[in-house]
């Protein structure tokens, strides 16, 4: 299975891929012309799966950008969908569609109770789709409905499915590798410490947002309700997980760390503006990124919630770019990849203190989330795919 079958690479939405060389230079491998704005891609063996919000799938060869086949919905399919070896699965009005990688023929649906908005998740079998009244889990294989959670305002943005497996074990909450000297009585007194008994450990566990500014922890096999938390917006595209923590970022401007056992916080962060994307966590770096409407991509420790990149006399918010980010930012290797409204594609060199590495002008606004694999970057512009390329072994000027 591919690196990035789904939105931001995994179920947990890391958006990362540390295991590549990072580009230090971007060129224009090939561009297709689709029919609406272009949504955000995934990948498997040597094939392209985009969406528009026109309502066609389409399907590309990975090396040239031509089209295998298109699949034509009477809904919008610009959220990412999901790709296996054996099926490729995509939203549209209140349907899920299971279609034929190789061929586009459809193999099964299966009717939401609402519409869904938002990209699909998929992990261990069960596919995970958000829709006006709440959350539905599916089998992969089959389409039929394992259980439905109603919640009391729509499911806004892609659920993020944990696995136990997957969190930190043997060590305590907040217990991260950090310098003493970096932490003081006041920031101590930032972070909210949560009982690490509130919940069970070994659940699988399914986390959503919804539009009454909420985020939800459910259990992946029953749908049961674990918690729930307040936020203080709308929740942009959903959660990311990443060890034992649930960032979210919303609409008011706040960036939180909730604990996954238990919902309780451990920082916020915030800004005057709108956050626009979901946060991608670094925490072997202690680095957050989360793009936002006042032309940052903000930058964040992962300890406190504290700004990340030091200016001449105060802490700067981030890396400035040309226009608003409602692209989540992805990071292969040492480079963050970001977009904004203006069609500017920025690489960051995580290396060298965030400094802008390198800069690419497609022709329309970026407004969803690129695809990594080796070498390689996918992204929509306006109506456009564009496959970038780079050689690994070039160095940095």
């Amino acid at each position: 299975m591919s690196h990035w079958n789904q939105f931001k690479g995994d179920p947990r939405h890391a958006g990362v891929r540390r295991d590549l060389e990072g580009p230090t230079r971007v060129t224009e491998g090939w561009t297709a012309d689709l029919v609406g704005p272009v949504g955000s891609p995934v990948l498997d063996r040597d094939t392209v799966f985009v969406g528009t919000s026109h309502g066609n799938c389409y399907a590309l060869e990975r090396e040239h950008g031509r089209e295998r086949w298109r699949f034509e919905t009477t809904g919008a399919t610009d959220a990412a969908p999901v790709v296996t070896h054996e099926l490729l699965y995509l939203g549209a009005g209140d349907v899920v569609y299971a279609l034929d990688p190789a061929t586009g023929e459809q193999i099964w649906t299966s009717e939401l109770p609402d519409v869904t908005e938002s990209s699909l998740a998929l992990a261990d079998g069960v596919l995970y789709a958000g829709h006006g009244t709440g959350v539905s889990a599916l089998e992969a294989e089959t389409g039929e409905l394992v259980w439905s959670h109603e919640t009391d305002a729509a499911v806004v943005g892609a659920p993020a499915v944990d696995s136990a497996r997957d969190r930190t074990g043997g060590q305590g909450w907040g217990q991260q590798s950090v310098d003493e000297a970096d932490l003081d009585l006041l920031s101590l007194e930032d972070a909210q410490m949560a009982d690490d008994d509130a919940q069970p450990h070994d659940q699988d566990r399914v986390y959503v947002g919804t539009d009454d500014e909420t985020v939800l922890a459910l259990e992946a096999e029953t749908g049961e309700e674990l918690w729930d938390a307040p936020t203080d917006g709308v929740i942009v595209d959903g959660p990311t997980v990443v060890d034992e923590r649930v960032y979210v970022a919303d609409g008011s401007g706040t960036l939180v760390a909730l604990h996954a056992d238990s919902g309780q916080s451990w920082f916020t962060y915030q800004i005057q503006e709108s956050f626009t994307s979901t946060p991608t966590v670094l925490p072997e770096l202690d680095t957050t990124f989360v793009g936002a409407s006042d032309g940052y991509l903000h930058v964040t420790d992962t300890t406190f919630g504290r700004r990340k990149l030091r200016g001449w006399l105060f802490a700067k918010k981030g890396v400035a770019l040309d226009g608003e980010v409602a692209s989540s930012p992805v990071v292969a290797g040492d480079i963050c990849c970001v977009g904004d409204s203006t069609g500017s594609l920025y690489g960051i060199d995580l290396s060298d203190d965030c400094d802008l590495c390198w800069h690419f002008g497609l022709e329309g606004p970026i407004t969803a989330t690129p695809a990594l694999a080796e070498n390689r970057l996918f992204v929509g512009g306006g109506d456009r795919l564009y496959c970038l390329e780079w050689d690994p072994d070039e160095r940095r000027p």
